[in-house]
């Protein structure tokens, strides 16, 4: 081979081999580029797969800075705070505009400093539209190039709901268990105001000089106030509305009636009440006496509190007004009962339902009320919750089940008899009284004598018994907690007695609507039933409903 030649297989060679080396460069540069490109799509996917979830996570996620600005936020944040776009958010003043207490932010933003993190913590936000809700927060800091703290990262979960749930848990908790040890407690006052009441009505028939009467009816009064007292004891610790007899209310009908009585009152006081009643309002099953009572207390409270507002230095500032307004929810009747007073605070909200616990100074109130309140509410399968704050007022909002549709109107009981105008009986009667109270025995055995009946008293169970073997009785006025032999046991062998087949049983009851007190009722099936502390004229009624027979 010539030396060109040869010079020329070497080049191609050569040339062969720069082109392999190339070839080889080229497929590197290549792959890595891939490798690149993939790099950088999983990246662009991982990133968008990430602003994805930050979109449509359930929780609030937000950025914020340390001196209180929102960076940035996602949709479920802006839904919950009520905002319709990220900018008016954006604007906000976190310390200002959206803590309830602006102290909370600041030691949150203090704590995160200094321990980097923060795992939830209950706090209380405002809404655009100035509601409150309470959140549940968790907090971050994110470090700047420095490694100090340049903004926070955190997550809210909305949970009012879950709260005002687990609080209505604990207040009913509480109150079943405080309700039991009312109950007692109410029933042996019973006892005491019966004859108190019962005594200071007979000796009022009498002629008195005119200090004297004074007294008597003062005692009377006061009877009367501390059996009211009795009867709210009763009504709260009662958890149960099946043993009243319930009928068709008009919620509007009960605000009108409340609002007219108390009209004066207010407007005299300088407070204005506005009412706005929806014609669509469904009506609801309860006691319309209860449901007054309901509206009542809201409306006094508001009142008081508007009283409350006028003894401050700033009385001319805002005129004091109370806004009432029904309307229908999810088919419910709802009923707010709104002021424009100093309102509550947050930590007093939490404790307004206890009984006993009250603001007012001493002997203004009982701190009953609005207990009781809760518990004719409840028991009717409504809710009742309120809303306040310092300085802007006080909002309660009532919501109850409408009637069945199908269900006709209950019709109330008749009325009582009335009795004769005259002191003495028409047919008197031989009456049996069993008492373990032996003022109640005094009184009864009086009251009744007066009117021409032969009276026997028996302090207990056996002795009712015992005395029902030696003679028979027209009527047996039994007490529901005669001590001894059970109640149902004593009517049954009163009933079983030689003569006794036509004796009429009455009992007399310091709460005849708890469900024991039903049951015992049920078993016995009296020929009527008296309330405690007596009403004379009432219990007369019942003894001489209906004149002995031959």
């Amino acid at each position: 081979m010539t030396s060109p030649a040869r010079d020329t297989v070497a080049r191609i060679a050569e040339l062969e081999r720069e082109l392999a080396l190339a070839q080889r460069t080229l497929q590197e540069y290549m792959s890595q580029r891939e490798v690149a490109e993939r790099a950088e799509a999983a990246l662009r996917d991982s990133e968008r797969r990430y602003a994805a979830f930050i979109q449509s996570a359930p929780y609030g996620i937000y950025r914020a800075t340390l001196d209180g600005r929102f960076l940035d936020a996602n949709p479920a944040l802006m839904a919950m705070l009520g905002y319709d776009n990220l900018e008016e958010l954006l604007a906000l003043d976190l310390t200002r505009d959206l803590y309830a207490d602006p102290e909370e932010r600041r030691r949150i933003v203090a704590h995160v400093k200094a321990e980097h993190s923060l795992d939830w913590v209950e706090v209380r936000w405002r809404r655009k539209d100035s509601s409150l809700i309470t959140v549940r927060l968790s907090a971050r800091a994110m470090p700047d190039v420095t490694g100090m703290p340049a903004y926070l990262e955190g997550m809210a979960e909305n949970i009012t709901e879950l709260a005002r749930r687990e609080a209505l848990l604990r207040r009913s908790e509480r109150m079943a268990s405080l309700g039991n040890t009312l109950a007692g407690v109410a029933h042996e006052l019973n006892n005491p105001l019966a004859a108190i009441s019962g005594f200071a009505q007979l000796m009022l028939k009498g002629s008195w000089p005119e200090e004297d009467r004074s007294a008597l009816e003062m005692i009377n009064h006061e009877a009367g106030r501390a059996a009211r007292v009795v009867k709210d004891l009763l009504t709260f610790a009662r958890n149960d509305n099946s043993t009243r007899p319930l009928r068709r209310v008009d919620l509007n009908a009960v605000v009108r009636y409340i609002v007219g009585t108390q009209r004066y009152s207010l407007e005299t006081r300088g407070t204005t009440v506005e009412c706005t009643l929806a014609d669509d309002l469904p009506t609801v099953l309860g006691d319309p006496a209860q449901l007054e009572q309901v509206v009542l207390n809201l409306v006094v409270n508001a009142r008081q509190a508007m009283d409350n507002r006028a003894e401050a230095p700033a009385r001319d500032a805002l005129h004091s007004t109370i806004r009432i307004r029904s309307f229908v929810s999810h088919g419910h009747a709802v009923v707010e009962i709104a002021d424009n007073g100093p309102g509550i605070s947050a930590a007093d909200c939490l404790r307004i339902w206890e009984p006993f616990w009250t603001t007012k100074a001493e002997g203004e109130g009982t701190g009953l009320g609005l207990s009781v309140v809760h518990g004719i509410v409840d028991s009717l399968g409504g809710t009742i919750d309120v809303e306040s704050e310092i300085g802007r007022g006080t909002c309660f909002t009532i919501v109850l089940p409408p009637a069945p549709a199908i269900e006709a109107s209950r019709r109330t009981s008749p009325g009582k008899g009335s009795l004769s105008q005259s002191d003495v009986a028409l047919a008197p009667l031989d009456i049996l009284v069993v008492d373990s109270d032996a003022a109640n025995v005094d009184l009864l055995t009086r009251c009744l004598g007066e009117r021409g009946h032969a009276v026997v008293g028996a302090s207990s169970g056996e002795d009712a018994i015992s005395l029902a073997t030696l003679a028979s009785f027209d009527v047996v006025l039994c007490d529901l907690r005669t001590t001894g032999t059970g109640i149902a046991e004593v009517a049954r062998r009163l009933r079983a007695s030689p003569g006794s087949q036509r004796t009429r049983i009455i009992i007399s009851a310091g709460d005849s609507a708890s469900p024991r007190t039903h049951e015992l009722l049920e078993e016995i099936r009296p020929d009527g039933v008296v309330a405690k502390p007596y009403d004379i004229l009432a219990l007369r009624a019942a003894i001489e409903a209906e004149p002995r027979q031959g």
